[in-house]
């Protein structure tokens, strides 16, 4: 108990004599006005840092995805390849030159082939005019002529259309040949050095774009953190109303004195000690807390200060080397121009020889199975008009004559069908691509371009968010030391809280010194005590508040009162923040 024996009979009313109830309040309320400010405009800039930290992290997100694997990486990945191709281009390009010989020499055993089978069907169709005249007309043998006149004009059409095949390919191929041609010729005049700078570059914006998304990576851990502190600091400083709350209170109870002594009816001295050792004991409870949480506060975003400082210079390290790599990657492709066109001259090209060479090839499958049925009724036109010539006695002994002429066509071409088989396979397996690359997948003239600008718009994009976020960082980095150093300054309030509560302290001494035992009051004293102790209870809102407010009860009002739950200075009665 906070209580003294004083002598209400001869002390004297409080009219400003050792001390003023009312500046003490007017001391407390100035000081008050500056705390209120600066924790408002401190949340103000906090919750504004959380903003710009937030935009940090969407800007980190966009960085990532603009250079993901998915997006700068493909691009990347395709500089490189048409350079490798521009590189491998004359290794490639002898072995094609051998393949292309290779394909011209087995059309031309075609061609041989094919003009042979024709030569055996012209052959055959004089045996069957022979055969009309040997027989003089008889039926028998014109109407047989007539059926093998018809397969034999068929196997001509097959050969026929066979044979423009073969011209449109031989044109095919000496496209391919002078488009190879030009393109070594863009070659050696450019140079190999272009294409191998043309790699080196895109190997190293390669290697800047993996930088930055590291760099990202310990960008977003340290985004995570501050964002997490700023926010914890921000829930802290709540505290700031809290104070104020409690300084509302003890003002208010000063100014409670002040009013009953304006009225007339001053509060007699020992109930004044007493509710100035209240006031005195609520300020150094409030004073010692928020001492304590202040510095906390304080340290905390100090230390927010490096970490943002580490943001800022980490998101400027990576600013000038893709502009600079870009800038020779440009320069690069710009002196490979009518290179890549020749390039993309050439793919066009054998994508049509290619696709001409499959499809002949699937033709001239269909008609060696053509050619191999002629063999057959050859065979059969050789064996029917033996057999005509036995039934037709004298006449049939004349036809004979020829039909045993027949009979060596039908094995030749036997023997023709079989090489062309042969052929057919050998040009089947000829490689005319030789590197790998699918012809007509992409457009090679464009390919390079494409990819610089995928790749410039991904670079230039992490680059203005890397620059917003250097500024930002350093926006936060300089809101967090104002802040620090505003919160600092309010160490001062705590330096007026404990002043008024000595001088509170030293008047109740002085008016009612306290003694080991205690004493008791007077009855004016409790009378006053017992309404202006529960009116005091009234104005609280913490619950720190009401477990000092308890210790300094009278005897009587103990025992009706509910016991005092202990709290930390952060709780409250009314949950209010």
């Amino acid at each position: 108990m906070y209580m003294a024996r004083i002598d209400t009979d001869t002390a004297t009313p409080l009219t400003g004599g050792t001390i003023s109830f009312a500046a003490l309040a007017e001391q407390l309320q100035g000081r008050m006005g500056g705390l209120e400010d600066t924790f408002r405009e401190t949340g103000e800039t906090l919750a504004n840092a959380i903003g710009t930290i937030d935009g940090m992290a969407e800007g980190l997100s966009a960085i990532r995805q603009s250079l993901s694997p998915d997006t700068a990486g493909v691009a990347v990945g395709k500089l490189r390849d048409v350079a490798y191709r521009l590189i491998s281009l004359p290794m490639i390009q002898k072995r094609r030159a051998i393949e292309v010989e290779t394909l011209t020499g087995r059309t031309r055993e075609l061609r041989g082939l094919l003009n042979e089978v024709g030569t055996i069907l012209k052959l055959l169709g004089i045996y069957g005019m022979n055969i009309k005249i040997a027989s003089s007309g008889e039926a028998a043998f014109f109407n047989f002529v007539v059926g093998m006149d018809e397969k034999l004009t068929s196997g001509r059409q097959e050969l026929r259309q066979i044979e423009r095949q073969l011209d449109q390919f031989g044109r095919v191929v000496g496209d391919v040949q002078q488009a190879d041609r030009l393109l070594a010729n863009e070659c050696a005049r450019t140079g190999s050095s272009i294409p191998t700078e043309l790699t080196a570059n895109a190997n190293a914006l390669q290697d800047h774009v993996e930088a930055v998304m590291r760099m990202t990576n310990e960008v977003g851990g340290i985004v995570r953190t501050v964002q997490g502190e700023v926010a914890r600091v921000l829930g802290a400083i709540q505290i700031g109303d809290s104070v104020r709350q409690r300084a509302e209170h003890a003002i208010a109870m000063l100014e409670r004195i002040v009013a009953e002594e304006a009225k007339g009816t001053p509060v007699p001295l020992g109930a004044t000690a007493h509710m100035a050792r209240l006031i005195a004991a609520q300020l150094n409870a409030m004073a010692d807390e928020f001492g304590r949480e202040l510095v906390s506060i304080v340290e905390s975003i100090e230390r927010l200060g490096p970490l943002a400082d580490h943001l800022r210079e980490l998101l400027g390290s990576q600013g000038g080397d893709d502009g600079q790599l870009l800038f020779k990657l440009e320069h690069g492709i710009a002196t490979l121009g009518s290179v890549t066109d020749q390039l993309c001259d050439a793919d066009g090209h054998l994508a049509e020889l290619t696709g001409f060479v499959g499809r002949t090839l699937a033709d001239l499958t269909d008609g060696l199975g053509r050619i191999r049925n002629i063999a057959v009724n050859v065979q059969d036109i050789s064996t029917n008009t033996q057999l005509l010539c036995r039934r037709h006695g004298t006449l049939g002994r004349a036809v004979a004559v020829i039909a045993k002429e027949v009979a060596p066509c039908a094995s030749r071409l036997d023997q023709l069908s079989m090489a062309v088989g042969r052929l057919i396979t050998v040009l089947g397996a000829i490689d005319l691509v030789q590197d790998g690359h699918k012809v007509g997948d992409t457009d090679t003239r464009g390919a390079l371009g494409e990819a610089l600008s995928v790749v410039r718009r991904a670079c230039e994009m992490s680059a203005d968010a890397m620059a917003k976020g250097g500024g930002d960082a350093r926006r936060v980095l300089s809101s967090l030391e104002a802040s620090a150093a505003d919160l600092a300054e309010q160490r001062g309030f705590t330096d007026a809280l404990t002043e008024v509560a000595l001088t509170l302290t030293r008047y109740a001494d002085q008016v009612s010194p306290e003694t080991p035992g205690g004493a008791d009051l007077s009855e004016a004293d409790c009378a006053a005590l017992h309404e202006l102790l529960p009116w005091a209870g009234g104005l609280y809102t913490m619950a720190a508040e009401r477990m000092i407010h308890a210790a300094f009860l009278l005897p009587d009002m103990i025992a009706a009162a509910p016991p005092p739950i202990a709290v930390s200075f952060d709780d409250d009665d009314d949950g209010l923040f």
